[in-house]
């Protein structure tokens, strides 16, 4: 891999984000732990947007044509090029950007031995950052299955259903089977999102969770759609700085992302 000279930092955290289904909100979870990360006003943040579909870099950017660059951004990971972050509409959080054809990497033998060489976590904890915050595709390849190994925080967030359950115990198998011998040292949480504690199913789903995993699952996200209309703002917004958002609904996004990031 081509790097420039790094120095390792001990201080930066890496939390990935994931889970083996789609819909579950990692991409929301994501930018809201980006900007927790900003508690400390002295704080930089770095995203790395690992699905080619780009949401998180166009919630970042404000910027819906990000994902048409194909060159760059997180792509110089897997290209083994000296990455170059780009400022975003947020003050104190870079990026680097995904894109359409992200998918490539996974197929490649050369990215894949660059995604799982020593060198890389310490070439990302080399940069500068106090957190590094990264959203993965749902689909199991390399840009799901790599980011494991570089982490230091897992964090899977699942909804109240079946398939969302599946998804979640699927991420554990495959930290237990594959990643725990790579990276002992990683440490993974829960997050109960997009829950309707009104549904009978529901509050069965997320109680058996807690019986099961106990604190490794963290306070249950409602549904609420000021969550939707905080990130939709121009730029987008944590929903604990939306006006419009209920204390409560506030109050508990912070303290979960919070309790991720100081982990």
């Amino acid at each position: 891999m081509q790097t420039r000279k790094t120095q390792k930092s001990p201080k930066t955290k890496i939390i990935v984000v994931i889970n083996q289904k789609g819909g579950p909100g990692k991409t929301t979870l994501s930018f809201h732990l980006a900007h927790a990360g900003l508690e400390n006003e002295h704080s930089k943040v770095l995203c790395l947007d690992l699905d080619s579909q780009g949401t998180l870099s166009q919630y970042l950017t404000d910027d819906l044509d990000v994902i048409s660059v194909t060159q760059g951004g997180v792509g110089d990971l897997f290209e083994g090029a000296t990455p170059q972050p780009q400022k975003t509409t947020h003050p104190q959080i870079d990026l680097l950007h995904g894109h359409r054809e992200l998918d490539r990497y996974d197929a490649d033998q050369t990215a894949e031995e660059r995604a799982y060489s020593t060198e890389m976590p310490d070439l990302l904890r080399g940069l500068g950052y106090d957190y590094i915050i990264i959203d993965t595709p749902p689909a199991v390849g390399l840009r799901h299955l790599s980011p494991l190994f570089w982490a230091d925080i897992v964090v899977i967030p699942l909804e109240p259903a079946m398939s969302g359950i599946s998804g979640f115990q699927n991420v554990l198998q495959v930290v237990d089977e594959s990643i725990s011998a790579l990276n002992p040292k990683l440490k993974w949480v829960g997050v109960m999102n997009r829950a309707n504690m009104r549904v009978k199913s529901q509050r069965e789903k997320d109680t058996w969770m807690r019986k099961n995993y106990g604190n490794k699952i963290l306070a249950t996200l409602s549904t609420r759609t000021a969550v939707a209309e905080a990130m939709e703002e121009s730029p987008a917004r944590p929903v604990w700085s939306h006006r419009g958002a209920p204390k409560e609904l506030r109050d508990q996004w912070r303290q979960v992302c919070a309790e991720i990031v100081c982990k």
